[in-house]
């Protein structure tokens, strides 16, 4: 069978942007990052997605776990490496959310990085905010997102013993069907940490943590000036198309104005295949 070597690949889409998305594209026109700065805006997102990735590959490990209990029974002693294997995943999850709660604070440390007494770790902008302890030149808006935060001191606890100690054990309850997290080197309110129904937290802590990013971001967004920026539409026949776009909202398909209207309409074989719906193609030719 023959490869198609020149797909249709549409890459603007941006009805599946999220706040970080949307300040990702149009942030150049307000803020100046550097490498660093920049490589920490693109871990919030990567870091999250990974977080996700590993909850759906957790969901599919947990029928493993039955493995270890069979074992137990049928030969009087397991290595329980499937309980192992699924706990390894599990806090690699709780310890890429907070990677994307520590990339974050980076942006908001940069932007920020005037105001009195903002600090150089997530850790400390957390602690600060809940003490009141930041400048009164810190937005509130940011504070609120900050002090809304109910989950952050548990995955910090979490994320502080991971860094540095064994992996943790998981059981599955056939009554139940619910698979507990324990480990006895966090601690956490006073005693060893343990979660009866771990899947169910980690959907607690997604869940936390998206709202608070979009929360985030969503000021940081209203903060940005007016700015215009090329945007990569998708790669047709093997050539990338290409509009400009205002940040102006909302922002859909067919915003923006073609800019290679000028080359395919004359370009036998290479008009983009959007044309008959695309609103940046019809601006283009006014």
């Amino acid at each position: 069978m023959a490869t198609n070597t020149t797909p249709t690949v549409r890459i603007f889409a941006p009805e599946l942007w999220g706040e970080i998305d949307l300040f990702r594209n149009f942030y150049s026109g307000t803020h100046l990052f550097g490498r660093d700065t920049q490589k920490a805006l693109s871990g919030i997102g990567n870091h999250f997605n990974k977080a996700i990735i590993l909850r759906d590959l957790a969901v599919k490990m947990a029928p493993n776990l039955e493995l270890d209990r069979a074992e137990l029974e049928t030969r009087g002693f397991t290595p329980a490496m499937n309980s192992k294997e699924f706990s390894a995943v599990i806090e690699a999850i709780f310890l890429e959310l907070y990677s994307s709660v520590d990339c974050a604070r980076k942006i908001v440390s940069f932007i920020y990085r005037q105001c009195r007494r903002m600090p150089d770790s997530t850790r400390k902008l957390f602690q600060r905010v809940c003490n009141n302890e930041l400048g009164s030149d810190f937005p509130m808006e940011l504070k609120q997102a900050i002090s809304s935060a109910t989950w952050y001191r548990e995955l910090l606890a979490i994320r502080d013993e991971l860094t540095h100690s064994d992996i943790g054990s998981c059981y599955l309850d056939r009554e139940t069907n619910r698979i507990s997290y324990s480990h006895q080197g966090i601690q956490y309110g006073g005693a060893s940490l343990e979660i009866e129904d771990v899947l169910p937290k980690i959907e607690e802590f997604i869940s936390g943590i998206n709202e608070y990013l979009g929360s985030v971001f969503h000021f940081l967004n209203s903060q940005l000036r007016p700015h215009t920026v090329d945007q990569l539409c998708g790669i047709f026949f093997g050539r990338a198309y290409l509009r400009k776009i205002e940040l102006e909202m909302p922002i859909n398909f067919n915003s923006g104005i073609c800019q290679s209207r000028g080359w395919f309409d004359s370009t036998p074989g290479y008009r983009c295949p959007f044309v008959e719906s695309c609103g940046a193609y019809d601006r283009a030719s006014t």
